[in-house]
């Protein structure tokens, strides 16, 4: 099977050694890689010890760059870009590879789920409405029609990257926009969608995604770029005045 989880790793993770053990306990076997831009010994050796093959991303270019590089660094056909932090049921690569094959799907999502810091589920308030969006826009469909999969992503990022099997050989030329610090994953799977690519998915929480203040996301709240990314992409789907009102409803969530 010409696939490979990627591991997407920064600075010092007190999760990624269990992440990578969650990968190696797949019910299907795949290629690991673990990919950073912040290169440690610490993080050479938990890839090898999981037999994990090891990337440096020397140009750097912020967390656009990195994902493109991690995309294609292995040459697998099959990809999943992993968040270090996050939790892996062992079911999640059987379920993706069964949905890419069974649609002929460009890209393969499932459900998720928050936990804390002890990988127990917990939930937000934005976690809640979220998963209200998914059950309203998709329903059990599992290979949702485009102008569903628009209507999941108009409120908001619903759809967790980490979550997310890519099928390379539908997406050429596809790369993630290097202009974005929070949302560059929701502005992917809008020009996917009007790309016309087709999305599979399942309802399955698979994946547990743990937030903490070493990731992405928290350091563009504390920025200020996660605001103002809504606040474009909502007046990307809708119009202005209600793409703002809508903006300040998202982020109460926060």
């Amino acid at each position: 099977m010409d696939h490979a989880f990627v591991v997407m790793a920064f600075g010092h993770s007190p999760f990624l050694e269990g992440c990578l053990a969650d990968l190696s306990r797949q019910s299907l076997r795949s290629k690991i890689a673990v990919v950073t831009s912040t290169p440690s010994a610490r993080l050479e050796a938990l890839a090898a010890r999981v037999g994990a093959d090891y990337f440096v991303n020397g140009a750097g270019g912020g967390i656009g760059a990195d994902w493109n590089f991690g995309l294609r660094i292995t040459g697998a056909r099959y990809v999943t870009l992993v968040h270090q932090d996050d939790v892996y049921d062992p079911r999640f690569l059987e379920e993706s590879m069964n949905l890419l094959s069974t649609h002929g799907a460009a890209l393969s999502f499932t459900g998720y789920e928050e936990v804390n810091a002890h990988g127990k589920r917990t939930n937000s308030k934005l976690s809640r409405v979220k998963h209200l969006m998914d059950a309203f826009a998709l329903g059990g469909a599992r290979c949702p029609p485009l102008w569903r999969m628009r209507l999941y992503l108009s409120f908001g990022v619903a759809l967790p990257c980490s979550s997310v099997t890519y099928d390379l050989s539908q997406l050429d030329g596809f790369s993630f926009a290097t202009s974005y610090e929070a949302n560059l994953d929701w502005d992917a799977w809008l020009r996917l969608i009007r790309a016309r690519k087709v999305f599979a998915r399942t309802s399955a929480r698979l994946v547990g995604r743990r937030h903490n203040d070493l990731t992405a996301t928290s350091r563009a709240l504390v920025s200020g770029a996660r605001r103002r990314e809504d606040q474009e992409m909502f007046r990307r789907i809708w119009p202005r005045p209600l793409a703002d009102l809508i903006a300040v409803a998202y982020r109460t969530g926060y």
